[in-house]
């Protein structure tokens, strides 16, 4: 029996291994599988493991799995199967491309560690495995139909460019293979948009962590709409030019972890396309997860949207100390709920005013500044600000509060 690795019997004999296993497991989770797909639980819930149903259900964390069904219990993360994927290996300065012989319409161009991969194929979504370590490597793609990048263990510094820039409009499943640590950093004085660029739609997913520090201009850009997936791992952003994460159409959070500092521009951005039918269009999204943004230059925001902000989940903490900055800003509406999961949002505005070189304005420091309505119908918010002249909620609409819990100071054109 491999270490980590326990085969599931029948009846008692699951509990012996179990506990044979546990002394040995220093990960933090452990993986229940069933039909070749596995649960992820942290171990540090798990607590007590009873069976129930006489013996046939085995309880863990809360949820009731059948023993019949369960393949095996691991307490290391998965191999990625690299079958019938396309695979680049990084390894120093230099980088090599394995193309399957089934994978068709696939070129690569490879000039020590930065490689160029070309795509033709318009029928298939094609996967991509990127693994390995370089401080002078890059990736360019180019492709016009939806496909899969597995981050598995990348650790990425370009010296020329983007670290990952992908030129393809469609979707783009960012793939963070359970358990690997990710890393990537663009070159600095560049002209690259992003430390990592997307021009389609961006989908983060999977259990892995990913961090990014932008040298040039955003550290995460999307073209399109920014997707951060339920089953995402963490992603942080140590630095930015600009945005840490700026994408057009809309920016949404399922759940994850995303950390953001070190950026001299807004947190999160999402801004108008030129398209004004896109679905979502300058709206930005948080429906689970939890989100720590640290502002700290001037005039700059945590989360910014030019359109509406929905808050339906979540754990949000920001912490803004730049001056004329905000934690939360919209030039749509604000609306706050717990349709999703659990809504708690703190906010501490230590700033003070800032005057804008250009147009002489003047502005305050605030936890939210909300152009139209904001409406809370459930959830917890709490805003502490300090910074001389700052402010906590200022809303120029109506405030409306129909059972959320709201500890601020607010600035409303009508409050009901």
């Amino acid at each position: 029996m491999k270490k980590g690795l326990m085969k599931i019997g029948k009846g008692l004999a699951v509990l012996f291994l179990l506990l044979l296993a546990l002394p040995v497991a220093a990960q933090r989770y452990m993986y229940v599988w069933q039909g070749g797909n596995f649960t992820r639980v942290d171990r540090s819930t798990v607590g007590d493991m009873p069976f129930s149903g006489g013996g046939y259900y085995l309880q863990i964390d809360g949820v009731s799995y059948p023993l019949s069904r369960l393949d095996s219990i691991t307490f290391t993360p998965p191999v990625l199967d690299t079958t019938g994927k396309v695979v680049v290996r990084y390894e120093g300065d230099r980088a090599e491309v394995s193309i399957p012989t089934t994978v068709t319409g696939v070129t690569a161009q490879v000039n020590g560690a930065h490689v160029i991969l070309t795509s033709t194929n318009t029928t298939d979504e094609l996967e991509y495995v990127l693994q390995g370590t370089s401080s002078a490597g890059s990736l360019l793609y180019y492709g016009d139909y939806k496909c899969k990048f597995y981050l598995n263990n990348l650790n990425l510094v370009s010296n020329q460019g983007a670290a990952i820039d992908i030129q393809c409009g469609k979707r783009i499943e960012m793939i963070l293979h359970e358990g690997t640590v990710n890393s990537l950093q663009d070159a600095p004085g560049g002209v690259q948009k992003a430390a990592l660029n997307c021009d389609g739609h961006l989908e983060f997913e999977d259990g892995g962590s990913l961090t990014v520090a932008g040298k040039t201009g955003h550290a995460i850009r999307s073209n399109e709409y920014l997707l951060i997936k339920k089953s995402t791992g963490t992603v942080t952003v140590t630095e930015a030019v600009k945005d840490g994460l700026h994408c057009g159409q809309y920016f949404q959070m399922n759940g994850g972890n995303l950390v953001v500092s070190g950026n001299r521009e807004d947190a999160v951005q999402a801004e108008l396309t030129n398209n004004p039918l896109d679905e979502l269009n300058g709206q930005l999204l948080v429906k689970g997860g939890t989100l720590d943004l640290m502002v700290s230059g001037n005039d700059v925001k945590g989360l910014k949207a030019d359109r509406n902000i929905t808050i339906s989940g979540g754990d949000i903490r920001i912490k803004v100390t730049g001056n004329g900055s905000k934690g939360i800003s919209t030039d749509g509406h604000l609306f706050v709920n717990e349709n999703d999961y659990p809504t708690s949002i703190d906010i501490e505005a230590t700033g003070g005013p800032y005057t804008d070189p250009t147009t002489q304005e003047v502005k305050k420091c605030m936890g939210m500044k909300i152009d139209f309505n904001m409406t809370v119908e459930a959830g917890k918010i709490k805003v502490v600000n300090t910074g001389k002249d700052s402010s906590g909620i200022k809303v120029a609409g109506t405030y409306t509060n129909k059972g959320g819990q709201v500890d601020a100071s607010i600035e409303a054109g009508v409050i009901k």
